[in-house]
């Protein structure tokens, strides 16, 4: 037997075995000292290899699936070894002493599960691969739990934030990527050549014109994933739908650090509460919240798209009834698209097929009912259809199965009664013989005068009779008509003729009712697949139906409006509002203070002022996921909004290292405002706060004044920059877009009061102290600090501050303008030096001169 576990180990290679033995899986050496650790579960022994005892550990099979949730979440993979033969066919193939056959029957991976009880319903659950070729990237992504196939291209620098959108549950890649993955395959596996064979073999077509244009990167991704799905599923490929291509420029990009500093879908914790997702979400279905999700992580840059969104958001908004009727219809549904995923991966159940029946019939009614409204919304009037047709199959599973089947199939009892005649004849048979071994045990307890004479059955004795040990005297007396078959502590089992005639007449009705019910069952399935892609399209429109509703459902809570999105480059928002925030102030009965803000042409940049915990934050992210929100097809917190469109979002607000990339908090920082400046254009829509502060106060001035500069002289993007450096305010008399604004606060009595509201101008001062006052820095350390802070406020008033001789420098871009000239002249004065005919004096001559050029003293 170990022999035979050694050869699948290797085969499992980094994977933790489950090999089965009878009703458990066992793990043993390395593999279970990982097990018993993260399971909390014995180590025992077994046996010796090479000298020493092999350790040991076991989980139960009906138990086994809530064990690999624990070890797919502590970041295992594992490798399921089944027996693939009985131990009578093991018998017939090599004598009584064969060994049960066994093989690797699946790879459960975080990315490749599909079981409803490993998996969140809310959320959906990516494996990803990444390809490269010909100079280009493309990430490949399925969910084979729902069969959704997608391709992002994208490129070197792009590829973190598209992860990010994804947030997938497994990333793969080619051996040797720079990338850092999951999982490493081989090489070949990523041959773009290969890929589209598979893609074709995969679909069953001659070219692939009919999916879009791949790039050689796409096929080497979309090959790489296809392949790896092969590996984990050992050739059952699980449902992939027709791949849809992503090209770039339809989305608003975001990058990784935006997405976490802005908490989209996840807090910076890792959880759902908190982010906008949970305040927004009030859908009813999984795959509605998982749509809503990847809505918000990929806000859409097609104006009609969007509109269309906010259309149908906009009719369950306004009317009331309809939507309360409709979300009380998706409240009912099970999640079909799971279901059939589960169904084409083969580890679909009898429950899966009633999920589908009843799903399907509810999305039929849904249909009927939205049919009938006046002037639907576009997109309500092409996603009505596609709840309906499947009659046939409805009709087919109504009859077929029984009203809640199970989700074993050992003990039958699924397939509904009349659909087969010949199987109610089998279960009528069956049960006759359960009525006549009932009657046969109260006839043996008369005949015998035994009591406490029971028959029982088991899987190794069958049928038989039991009775007290002190009793068993009587049937064992000859001529009793009775067999002695087993004695026990306490009991004696027996055998009789006539009941081994009537278990007879049981056993076989019940496999062969058994065996009815399973062919049944291969063939509703059959008929399901048969049916996949419009049950796929039907799970999508639900999906999507529940978004609109949900929204609609927040926006009349929140009192939220209807954004106007625009190509203009504006952004002007009159009462806006945190949703999150907003969401958590109101479970403590406070209220939220609501704030404008109108960037245009002609003041695209905000410099905000103002104390800490005065809400500078809050009114710069506020405004980022209004803009997220409404390019996601959502109403807005806010009485009006008036948006142009996004590009580009990003964010570099609060302070986070990365000391396992050896990157400090201020290190982080500069990070991200280097990409900041580097990619944010005229549709683009910043926020920063606090750029500068993790270095020195001239450092940091410097660098805050420069970037201030840059964003308005080049970038010349919306942005709204918080920042405690007052001295930044003389920026506004030079840079003619920029507008000053802080938030106000009042000092009462020597108590700090934050108003959290906006105003114009700069803020008068910091409030420093009296913030480290409320924060409880003892009275003596506030009391020095005053007299420090009245030094230094009496110092600049002799020096002129920090800014002093800023008002004499030129602009950010007049300033790279004279460098650049300078450069130019000292490298037009070098290439007019002809070294081969000067003499030495005139060669010492032409380096004072490049000398002066340099800005260097000659002499």
């Amino acid at each position: 037997m170990m022999a035979q576990y050694l050869t699948l180990k290797e085969e499992a290679g980094d994977c933790l075995l489950f090999y089965r033995m009878g009703d458990f899986f066992e793990l043993f050496f390395d593999d279970a000292r990982v097990a018993s650790a993260v399971l909390d579960i014995a180590l025992t022994g077994r046996g010796e290899h090479e000298g020493e005892r092999i350790p040991m550990c076991g989980v139960p099979i009906h138990a086994a699936t809530a064990y690999l949730q624990r070890l797919i979440k502590a970041g295992h993979r594992v490798a399921i070894a089944e027996q693939v033969e009985t131990p009578e066919e093991a018998k017939k193939r090599g004598g009584s002493k064969a060994l049960v056959s066994r093989a690797i029957v699946r790879l459960v991976t975080a990315g490749t599960l599909t079981e409803e009880a490993l998996l969140d319903a809310r959320a959906a659950n990516w494996c990803v691969a990444v390809g490269e070729a010909a100079g280009g990237v493309t990430v490949a992504a399925a969910d084979v739990s729902t069969g959704r196939f997608e391709l992002f291209e994208t490129d070197a620098a792009s590829l973190g934030a598209t992860l990010a959108r994804l947030s997938p549950a497994e990333i793969v890649a080619v051996e040797g990527a720079a990338i850092e993955a999951t999982t490493y395959r081989p090489r070949a596996d990523f041959d773009s050549a290969r890929g589209e064979a598979r893609l074709k073999a995969l679909y069953g077509v001659a070219t692939l014109d009919g999916f879009g244009q791949f790039s050689r990167a796409g096929l080497a991704a979309a090959g790489g994933l296809i392949a790896y799905l092969e590996h984990t599923a050992k050739g059952a490929l699980p449902f992939l739908r027709p791949p849809v291509l992503h090209a770039g420029g339809a989305t608003m990009a975001i990058d990784a650090a935006t997405r976490e500093s802005l908490e989209l879908t996840c807090t910076q914790g890792g959880t759902r509460a908190g982010s906008l997702l949970d305040a927004v979400d009030r859908t009813v279905t999984g795959a509605g919240a998982r749509l809503l999700a990847a809505d918000l992580s990929a806000p859409l840059m097609d104006a009609a798209a969007i509109g269309a969104r906010l259309d149908l958001v906009q009719r369950f908004h306004d009317e009331s009834a309809l939507r309360e009727r409709v979300r009380a219809k998706l409240r009912a549904l099970p999640d079909i698209g799971r279901a059939l995923g589960r169904l084409v991966a083969g580890r679909g159940s009898p429950r899966d097929l009633g999920q589908l029946r009843d799903g399907l019939d509810a999305a039929w009614q849904l249909g009927e009912s939205l049919a009938q409204i006046a002037a639907p919304p576009p997109l309500l009037a092409d996603l009505a259809p596609r709840l309906q047709g499947h009659g046939a199959l409805i009709d087919l599973l109504q009859r077929a199965l029984v009203p809640a089947p199970p989700i074993e199939t050992a003990q039958g009892g699924y397939i509904a009664e009349g659909f087969d005649a010949a199987l109610d004849d089998l279960r009528a048979a069956g049960a006759g013989g359960r009525r006549a071994i009932a009657a046969l045990e109260a006839e043996y307890r008369t005949r015998t005068g035994i009591a406490a004479l029971k028959i029982r059955h088991n899987g190794v004795l069958g049928y038989h009779v039991e009775v007290p040990a002190r009793a068993a005297d009587k049937l064992m007396a000859d001529g009793s008509g009775f067999t002695h078959r087993q004695t026990l502590a306490g009991v004696v089992r027996f055998n009789a003729p006539d009941l081994h005639e009537a278990a007879l007449k049981v056993t076989q009705a019940g496999s062969h009712a058994l065996a009815a019910e399973a062919a049944h069952l291969e063939s509703l399935v059959e008929e399901a697949l048969a049916c996949r892609e419009p049950i796929a399209r039907t799970a999508d429109a639900l999906a999507r139906i529940d978004v609109a509703a949900g929204l609609a459902e927040r926006a009349a809570e929140g009192g939220w409006a209807r954004p106007q999105l625009t190509e203009q480059p504006c952004f002007e928002i009159e009462g806006g509002r945190h949703p999150v925030v907003e969401a958590a102030l109101a479970r403590t009965g406070e209220r939220f203070v609501a704030n404008d803000c109108a960037l245009g042409e002609d003041s695209r940049l905000w410099l905000v002022t103002g104390p800490n915990m005065g809400g500078k934050s809050t009114f710069l992210r506020q405004n980022a996921l209004i803009a997220v929100l409404a390019q996601a097809g959502s109403y807005v917190p806010a009485t009006r909004a008036r948006i142009g469109l996004v590009d580009r979002l990003f964010s570099r607000v609060g302070a986070s290292d990365n000391l396992a990339r050896g990157r400090s908090t201020f290190m982080v920082e500069m990070v991200e405002t280097a990409a900041i400046l580097a990619q944010a254009g005229p549709n683009s829509f910043v926020i920063l706060d606090e750029v500068g502060r993790g270095t020195s106060t001239y450092d940091g001035l410097a660098i805050a004044w420069a970037v201030v500069e840059a964003i308005h002289e080049v970038n010349r993007c919306r942005c709204l920059f918080a920042t405690h450096y007052h001295e930044l305010t003389r920026l506004a008399e030079r840079c003619h877009a920029l507008r000053l604004h802080h938030v106000r606060a009042r000092e009462w009595k020597g108590d700090l009061v934050l108003l959290h509201e906006l105003a114009p101008g700069p803020a008068d001062r910091s409030y420093g102290l009296a913030v480290a006052r409320l924060a409880g820095l003892p009275p003596a350390t506030i009391a020095r600090a005053k007299a420090v802070l009245a030094k230094l406020e009496a110092g600049r008033q002799k020096t002129g501050g920090l800014a002093a001789g800023l008002d004499d420098l030129p602009l950010f871009a007049a300033a790279a303008e004279q460098e650049a000239q300078a450069v130019d002249a000292l490298r037009e004065a070098l290439a007019a030096i002809d070294v081969d005919a000067l003499s030495p004096r005139e060669a010492l001559e032409a380096l004072y001169k490049l000398k002066t050029l340099a800005g260097e003293p000659a002499r």
